[in-house]
């Protein structure tokens, strides 16, 4: 007789929880697709299966819902990248530091499109909320740069930057080209694997060093 004690079961998340998360999942895909602008509550909420006043319950208006999108995908990356910054005893990266990035945003692939979106559009119709996530990840590249040990100018950082911004979110931000091309999606193993080989590649590539 087997004596040891049954592992329980996780708890399976409240009707409410699972109706945020779907909130999400469907805003962030429609906003990716439509803008900030071009995306109403009540279409989100049609989407998802319930009410506008149903919506509201969870997120009172769509400037918190669309921040709540950009919070759920990126604190995590801003995290992992908080805790390598605080690390005083090395100057360098971790070798799989953009392996992990990756795969943070292969969770939620849509948030590229949308970084995508703030980072090209027009100066004349700014999305502040995405401007705001969008400098603090960039800020976040120039830090983990000088980190790395790299000693370059602005003007050379800023493109070494871009260079990775485009690599990282270019993927996702591209999957109907992607899917069209290889008749693969963006989560399919053997191309995220060749994606992190392209990514560790470029930042090898960054060689000016003091």
């Amino acid at each position: 007789m087997n004596n040891s004690a049954a592992v329980p079961a996780p708890a399976r998340p409240a009707k409410g929880e699972r109706t945020a998360a779907r909130i999400l999942d469907v805003a962030e895909a429609m906003f990716a697709q439509s803008g900030f602008a071009g995306t109403s509550l009540r279409d989100i909420a049609t989407q998802v299966g319930i009410r506008q006043p149903g919506l509201y319950r969870h997120y009172p208006s769509k400037e918190e819902l669309y921040r709540k999108v950009f919070e759920r995908a990126l604190r995590p990356l801003f995290d992992l990248m908080d805790g390598i910054l605080a690390r005083p005893d090395a100057a360098t990266l971790p070798d799989d530091l953009t392996d992990r990035l990756i795969d943070l945003l292969a969770l939620h692939p849509n948030i590229a499109r949308l970084l995508m979106r703030a980072a090209t559009g027009p100066a004349t119709r700014t999305d502040a909320i995405a401007a705001q996530w969008l400098g603090q990840l960039v800020d976040y590249g120039r830090r983990l740069t000088r980190k790395a040990g790299y000693t370059v100018e602005d003007g050379p950082l800023a493109l070494h930057v871009i260079a990775v911004f485009n690599v990282l979110l270019g993927y996702f931000a591209a999957a109907p080209l992607l899917h069209s091309l290889s008749g693969a999606d963006s989560g399919d193993p053997a191309l995220l694997a060749a994606q992190k080989r392209i990514v560790k590649g470029l930042v090898a590539s960054f060689t000016v060093r003091p």
